[in-house]
């Protein structure tokens, strides 16, 4: 009788022990995959099928720095922000004016800041078709 009641103890520690892992890895995951709390700052065609997005941090203060988010992608009409949530940001830097040109599938970069991070992948799809561009980067520190 008593090794069936230490059972069921154990049961409910091991259940809530699962229960609690499983919600600390939602609320993480949900924290740390959030979108970013971003405005729309501007947009500029680099090809034919390459534009260039801009978002803009609206968070922080007056001791937070500028945050610059650029991404990739073709033409995505008049409300990009939502379809940019989902995306991940090819460059994020201080500087929202970056020398951003391009021919073909290619992209060239230059930065006169602070760069926070930088990949140069950033594929998408423009209708069917699977869109690569080549990145070529340069960033200049501005002290």
């Amino acid at each position: 009788m008593q090794s069936n009641t230490i059972i069921k103890l154990l049961h409910r520690i091991l259940t809530l022990t699962l229960l609690t892992i499983v919600i600390g890895y939602l609320a993480y995951q949900k924290y740390y995959y959030a979108a970013p709390d971003d405005d729309f700052y501007s947009t500029q065609k680099i090809s034919e099928k390459i534009w260039l997005y801009i978002t803009k941090y609206k968070g922080g203060g007056a001791t937070v720095s500028d945050v610059y988010r650029y991404y990739l992608d073709g033409e995505l009409g008049n409300t990009p922000l939502k379809h940019l949530a989902e995306r991940e940001p090819f460059l994020i830097t201080d500087v929202g004016d970056a020398q951003v040109t391009g021919q073909g599938n290619q992209v060239n970069v230059t930065v006169n800041g602070r760069v926070y991070s930088f990949t140069n992948s950033a594929a998408f799809y423009v209708g069917d078709e699977a869109v690569m561009p080549v990145i070529n980067f340069v960033a200049n520190r501005v002290r």
